[in-house]
C-alpha cells in the first residue's frame, strides 16, 4: 500500500546495518484510496491499527555495494573552498529531475539531500600537508645545496687555475656546469667569480643558453612554482642532473668532482647529505651512475686523471657517458610517465590511469616519496570485494585521482535521474525499504595508504631532525603548526575514515572511530577546508613544443547512486505479513569534488599565476559552462616579471 523509507539508519558493533521505521504518520492516515476500492474501508483501517509504531530490518556484514555515477558535475556555480559547497538538493536542468517539492520526507529517503564525505576532501588535506613539507624540506636543504656547490664551483676554479691538460679542462667544465646551475637560468643571476672571469663568463652563458632549450628544466611543477627560490632549486637539480659531454673535459670533469671530494671530508660529507635528503623526501634514484665511475677509479682519482685513456677504455661500452653530479629521483609513477613519446606524452595522465589502473604500473616500497604515490593507487583500483565501482563511477574516481596530483583528466558529465518505481497501492503490505547505508565514500584503502604515507612523512622528518619544521601552503606562506603535527592530526582521522569505508568491517569502534565521526559530522569547520582549492599546475613533462597545464576551478558535487550487488538477508523485527522487505532500491548521495581544467601551451611557459586564475574564475561567475578558456586566459592574463614566464 506504501513505501517506507527509515528515518534511522545505523552500524552495529558486529558489522550489521539496523534500519528504524516510523509508522506513526501511515497509522494516523485513513489510508489511499485504491487500497479501500480494492480492499473496503474497515479492512483498510484494520490494517492501519494493527500496525506497530516502529519497526527494524537488521541486514548482516557483508553485504556488497554497487557504486554508480548519476547526473554527473552539479549545474551550479562552483564553490571556492570544500566548506562553502551546498547542503541543499542537486541543482538541475535535467527536465527528468525530480524535486522533492514541500513533502516531509524520510531522513534516509534518497530525494533527502544527503552529502557524503568522499574521497578528495580528506585526501586533498593531507596532500596539501605533503606538497607543503616537501616545499618546506628543500627550502630546508637550500643552504646545504648552496654551500655545497659554491665550495665546489671554488674549488673547480682555483684547481683549474693551477692545472693543465685534461685536469684543467676537466676543472673548468666543472665550474661552468655547477655555476650555471646555481645562475637560476638568468645570466643576470650568475655569481660574481663568473661575470669577472671573461672565458668563464662565456662559458657559463653558453650553458644557460642550452639549458633554456630544455623546457622541462626551466618550467617548475608544483610546488617548485610556487616561490623563486623553489623554482631556483628545481632548475638547479634539472642541471646538475644531466650528464656531461661525452668528451675527455666531460669525463675530467667527474674525476675532480671526486678529486675535490677526497680533498676535503666535510664538502663529501655535505654531497651525501644532500642525496640522502633526495632519497627520502624526492625519491631514491633508478641508479648513481657516478658511484660506479667512482669505483672505477679504483681509489687513486688523481692516477685516473693521468691516465685518462686507460680510464675510460677500462669502462664498459655503454657506461663511458660522463654521468651527472647528482642524479634524477625516480618514483614509479615519474618513471612511467618519463618513459612516455609521442602522442602518449601528450595524454599522459590518461596513459598513467590506465596503467595503474590495469596493474602495469605497481607500487610498493616503505620510503615517503613511493607511499605517497601508493596512496593515490587505489583511486584507480578494485581491491575492495564488496564494492564493485560502474563505469560512470570508475571515471569520477579518474578524475580524483588526476586532480589530486595537479592534473586534469576529461570526465563524462554524466548521465539521467533515476526513475522512482511506480507502487501498486491496493496490497495491504507496507514495502520497507533497505538502502545500502554509507558514512563515508567507499575508498578505504586510499584512506589507509594514505594514513601510511603521512607516517612515512613524520619518520622521514623525525629521522632528519626537522621535527621543528612548518610547511608551506599554496601560497608560498608559512603554515601555522608545524608538519609533523599537521600530520599526525590527519593520520588517525584517515585510519578511522578507512574503517568506515569498509561496508563489510566489523568491530567499528575506538579512537580513530571516534575521530572519523566528529570529522564526518564537522568537517565545514575544519580548518584546512575553509581553504580555496584553486590552484595553478604545469606538468612536469612537455610533449614536444608543447606542454600540458591544468588547473583545479574549484569545488562541485556530483550524485552517488549506491545499489546492494545482490540482495542481503534482512531480518524484521516484526514476523506479521503487514510487511515485505525491499533491498532493491538504491541510496542517493551528494559528494563534493574537485573540479578541473586544462590546456596546452608552449613547452617553456611556466604555470599561471594563482591570483590570474582566481581573477579569471570570479569573473566568469564560477560558472562551469563559462570556463573552458579559463586556465589558457590565466596563462596569458599580463603578469608580473618571473611570475608565469609568459612569452
Amino acid at each position: 500500500m506504501a513505501d517506507v523509507w527509515p528515518f534511522q539508519g545505523k552500524r552495529l558493533a558486529d558489522g550489521s546495518l539496523e534500519y528504524a521505521y516510523d509508522l506513526t504518520a501511515i497509522k494516523a492516515s485513513s489510508g489511499f484510496g485504491d487500497a479501500k476500492e480494492a480492499n473496503g474501508e474497515e479492512a483498510v483501517k484494520k490494517f492501519l491499527t494493527g500496525l506497530p509504531k516502529q519497526v527494524t530490518v537488521k541486514v548482516p556484514a557483508g553485504a556488497a555495494v554497487t557504486l554508480s555515477g548519476g547526473l554527473g558535475l552539479e549545474n551550479a556555480p562552483l564553490a571556492i573552498s570544500f566548506a562553502l559547497t551546498p547542503d541543499g538538493a542537486l541543482a538541475t536542468e535535467n527536465p527528468l529531475g525530480k524535486k522533492a517539492g514541500a513533502r516531509l520526507l524520510a531522513p534516509l529517503d534518497p530525494r533527502t539531500p544527503r552529502v557524503l564525505v568522499g574521497a578528495e576532501l580528506p585526501l586533498w588535506l593531507a596532500r596539501n600537508v605533503e606538497d607543503g613539507a616537501l616545499a618546506a624540506v628543500e627550502i630546508d636543504t637550500e643552504w646545504m645545496r648552496r654551500e655545497l656547490w659554491n665550495k665546489v664551483a671554488d674549488k673547480a676554479i682555483a684547481r683549474a687555475k693551477s692545472s693543465g691538460g685534461d685536469t684543467r679542462e676537466g676543472a673548468f667544465a666543472l665550474a661552468v656546469r655547477v655555476l650555471a646551475a646555481s645562475s637560476c637560468g638568468e645570466a643576470a643571476k650568475m655569481p660574481d667569480r663568473a661575470k669577472n672571469d671573461p672565458e668563464l663568463k662565456t662559458a657559463v652563458e653558453a650553458e644557460l643558453s642550452k639549458l633554456s632549450t630544455d623546457g622541462d628544466s626551466i618550467v617548475p611543477p608544483a610546488p617548485f612554482s610556487w616561490t623563486p627560490e623553489l623554482g631556483c632549486a628545481w632548475l638547479r637539480a634539472r642541471a646538475l642532473s644531466r650528464p656531461f659531454e661525452n668528451s675527455r673535459a666531460g669525463t675530467a670533469a667527474v674525476l675532480v668532482f671526486f678529486e675535490l671530494l677526497d680533498k676535503d671530508p666535510k664538502l663529501a660529507n655535505l654531497w651525501e647529505r644532500t642525496r640522502q635528503r633526495r632519497d627520502r623526501f624526492l625519491g631514491a634514484p633508478a641508479t648513481e651512475p657516478i658511484l660506479a665511475w667512482k669505483t672505477a677509479a679504483k681509489g687513486d682519482v688523481a692516477k685516473a686523471l693521468d691516465g685518462l685513456n686507460e680510464f675510460i677504455e677500462a669502462l664498459p661500452l655503454n657506461d663511458r657517458t660522463p654521468p651527472p653530479l647528482a642524479a634524477w629521483p625516480v618514483t614509479p609513477f615519474t618513471k612511467f610517465l618519463s618513459e612516455l613519446s609521442g602522442a602518449e606524452r601528450s595524454a599522459a595522465m590518461d596513459e598513467l590511469s590506465a596503467a595503474v589502473g590495469d596493474g602495469r604500473v605497481s607500487v610498493s616500497g616503505t620510503s615517503w616519496p613511493i607511499l605517497r604515490e601508493a596512496a593515490m593507487a587505489p583511486l584507480l583500483t578494485d581491491a575492495s570485494k564488496v564494492v564493485q565501482v560502474d563505469s560512470g563511477w570508475r571515471d569520477r574516481l579518474s578524475g580524483a585521482f588526476a586532480s589530486l596530483q595537479g592534473s586534469h583528466r576529461e570526465a563524462r558529465r554524466g548521465g539521467l535521474d533515476a526513475e522512482d518505481e511506480v507502487l501498486d497501492r491496493t496490497v495491504l503490505q507496507l514495502r520497507l525499504n533497505v538502502p545500502p547505508l554509507l558514512e563515508v565514500e567507499p575508498t578505504g584503502a586510499a584512506f589507509e595508504k594514505q594514513a601510511r604515507s603521512l607516517e612515512a612523512l613524520v619518520a622521514a622528518l623525525t629521522t632528519e631532525n626537522l621535527t621543528g619544521l612548518k610547511g608551506y601552503t599554496l601560497d608560498g606562506k608559512r603554515s601555522p603548526d608545524t608538519i609533523l603535527n599537521d600530520a599526525k592530526r590527519l593520520v588517525p582521522l584517515l585510519d578511522g575514515l578507512s574503517k568506515l569505508a569498509q561496508p563489510d568491517a566489523t568491530g567499528i569502534e575506538g579512537k580513530a572511530v571516534q575521530e572519523a565521526r566528529r570529522f564526518i559530522a564537522t568537517w565545514r569547520s575544519e580548518g584546512g577546508l575553509t581553504r580555496d582549492v584553486r590552484a595553478t599546475f604545469a606538468f612536469p613533462w612537455a610533449a614536444g613544443s608543447e606542454r600540458a597545464h591544468a588547473a583545479i576551478l574549484g569545488v562541485s558535487r556530483r550524485e552517488l547512486r549506491v545499489g546492494f550487488s545482490s540482495p542481503p538477508k534482512a531480518t524484521l523485527s516484526d514476523a506479521s505479513k503487514s510487511f515485505v522487505v525491499n533491498t532493491a532500491v538504491e541510496q542517493r548521495y551528494l559528494v563534493p569534488v574537485l573540479v578541473t581544467g586544462g590546456t596546452i601551451a608552449p613547452h617553456t611557459l611556466r604555470a599561471a599565476d594563482r591570483a590570474a586564475l582566481k581573477a579569471t574564475v570570479d569573473e566568469a561567475g564560477r560558472d562551469l559552462s563559462k570556463l573552458d578558456g579559463a586556465l589558457h586566459d590565466s596563462l596569458h592574463r599580463e603578469q608580473k616579471p618571473g611570475v608565469n614566464g609568459a612569452e
